[in-house]
Parts: C-alpha cells; sequence; structure tokens
C-alpha cells in the first residue's frame, strides 16, 4: 500500500510538470508570433478616407468687388452747364441723367426716356452747354448721343460713337476703342474715362491706364473713381490715414498725396470730375469740391 501511494505522488507531480512545461512553450510561441512593439518600432496610427479632400488655403489680400452696375455714376463739370448720371443697367434698373445750371445747387431730370435709354457708358461736356454720351439703347445696342437743348433733346451722332471709348455694355471685360475692342486687364472693368490721350478704368479696386498697346497699373489701391488730368490721373481711393476719401495723383512711375476729403463714405457710389484749379465730387448725397495744391 506505502509503495502504491508513493507511485501515485510520483505520477501527479509529473503530470503537474508536463502542465507548466506546456504552459511555458505555449506563452514562448505567442510571444515570437506576436512581438511587443519597441520605441524604435511604432505602430502606424490608422487613417481613414471619407471621400473628402481638403487643403490648406493660401493667404490672400482681400479685393474690393466692383461697384454694381446700376450704381455707377459720371459727373462731367462744364462752363455753363454741369452733367452727371448713374449708369443703369440693360434689363435692370433704368439710367438717371442730369443737368444743373446753377453749379450743382439744383439737378434737373433730363433723361432721354423716349429714347428707350437703358444704360449709361460715358457721359462729357463737350462744350460750355453741351454734352455727349454712349449709351445703350434697345436690346443693348450702343449709341452716342448728343444735345444742343440743355438735355430736352438727344441725337445719336455715329461719327461720335466711333471715336469714342468705353466699355462694352454687354461685356465688362472688353473696351471698345477707335481702333477695336481690346481686353480690359480684369473680367469686370468699369469707370472708365479718357480725356486726349489718356484712358484710365478700374479694375478689382485698382487703377489701370493705357499706354499704346498696354495697360499699366498705377498706384493707390482702394480707388472708388477717377478722372484724368493731362497724363496724369487724379484717383479718389481708401487710406489708413484719411476718414474719408483720399485723393491722390498718379501716374506709371508714382502715386503723391493731394488732400483727404473728410466725412465721405467710402463705400458709397462716387464720380469725381477736375475743373480748373478745383476737383468735384459726387459721392453718396454728396456733391463737393476740393481745391487741388
Amino acid at each position: 500500500m506505502r509503495s502504491w501511494g508513493a507511485s501515485r505522488w510520483i505520477a501527479v507531480a509529473a503530470v503537474a510538470a508536463l502542465a507548466i512545461v506546456v504552459g511555458v512553450l505555449a506563452f514562448a510561441a505567442y510571444q515570437r508570433a506576436n512581438p511587443e512593439p519597441t520605441p524604435a518600432d511604432p505602430r502606424p496610427v490608422p487613417s481613414f478616407d471619407l471621400g473628402v479632400q481638403t487643403q490648406t488655403p493660401t493667404p490672400t489680400s482681400p479685393i474690393a468687388a466692383p461697384l454694381a452696375l446700376e450704381a455707377q455714376r459720371f459727373l462731367s463739370v462744364g462752363g455753363v452747364q454741369w452733367w452727371r448720371a448713374t449708369a443703369g443697367a440693360c434689363g435692370g434698373p433704368a439710367p438717371v441723367v442730369e443737368r444743373s445750371p446753377d453749379s450743382g445747387e439744383t439737378w434737373f431730370d433730363v433723361t432721354p426716356t423716349y429714347r428707350g435709354i437703358a444704360q449709361v457708358q460715358s457721359l462729357d461736356a463737350f462744350s460750355s452747354e453741351d454734352a455727349e454720351m454712349v449709351a445703350a439703347l434697345a436690346d443693348c445696342e450702343t449709341q452716342a448721343l448728343r444735345t444742343y437743348t440743355n438735355g430736352e433733346f438727344w441725337e445719336s451722332y455715329p461719327d461720335v460713337l466711333a471715336i469714342s471709348r468705353f466699355v462694352n455694355p454687354t461685356d465688362a471685360a472688353t473696351v471698345v476703342l477707335p481702333s477695336g475692342p481690346v481686353a480690359a486687364p480684369c473680367a469686370q472693368a468699369w469707370g472708365l474715362r479718357a480725356s486726349g490721350d489718356t484712358i484710365a478704368l478700374l479694375c478689382d479696386g485698382r487703377v489701370w491706364s493705357r499706354s499704346g498697346t498696354e495697360w499699366q497699373q498705377l498706384a493707390p489701391e482702394g480707388a472708388v473713381a477717377l478722372t484724368p488730368d493731362g497724363s496724369d490721373v487724379i484717383v479718389a481711393h481708401t487710406a489708413p490715414d484719411c476718414a474719408g476719401l483720399a485723393l491722390s495723383r498718379a501716374t506709371p512711375e508714382s502715386s503723391s498725396p493731394i488732400a483727404c476729403a473728410g466725412g465721405l463714405d467710402a463705400a458709397a457710389p462716387t464720380a469725381i470730375d477736375l475743373s480748373g484749379p478745383d476737383l468735384y465730387l459726387w459721392s453718396g448725397d454728396s456733391f463737393t469740391s476740393v481745391p487741388l495744391p
């Protein structure tokens, strides 16, 4: 009996030892198949693609939007009669053309509605009492109109149209010149003014003048209106040091400040014109003048 009991405990001990050996071997096999990551061998972080790709935006400078077409303005100061107009738009609000016989104190509506005028492209006093304009009539067809009757009647003059310079009413990326249409420096050119050999317009708050066959950008930026002065361009624009409209003289080579027209809203529709030593501004509901140095 004693011999049998000893044999039984030996068998139990052998089985237990065998179980321990099997466990150790199984754990080693698992470790070999699934090694723990080490700092030198990091696991990648899973990534998920939901079908949307994004790019880091590139910082850009804000660009001023052009003034709404129907709100754009024209101003021409003559000797006896002064003239101004809102542009209007083909298929949109109608333009309004006005005349002042008393230096801007009072204005009279002289819009040739009987001609079906739809949009004004330019307005100029060509004598002390008479004016001409390029305007789009029915179907946005462009004509040059002149008045010799203080705006009571306007007649079409094809020969005047042939030498006029203006932005195409149906394509603001095209400027019409006597030599033929040319591309503007942007897709929405506006505010074109021409005098003699000087042609200037606005694009994205910047002034461009045309010399020969090329457009040249002038300083400053933030421009809202312009008028030629010989080969120079007088520009009304925003400026950090002017609580209103800053006025500068610009050439392809330089820009020099002239004055600050304080109290005017730089966001309001504006037109300017030079007469003698004074610059006249029609801005919002204000009509004022600034003497130039």
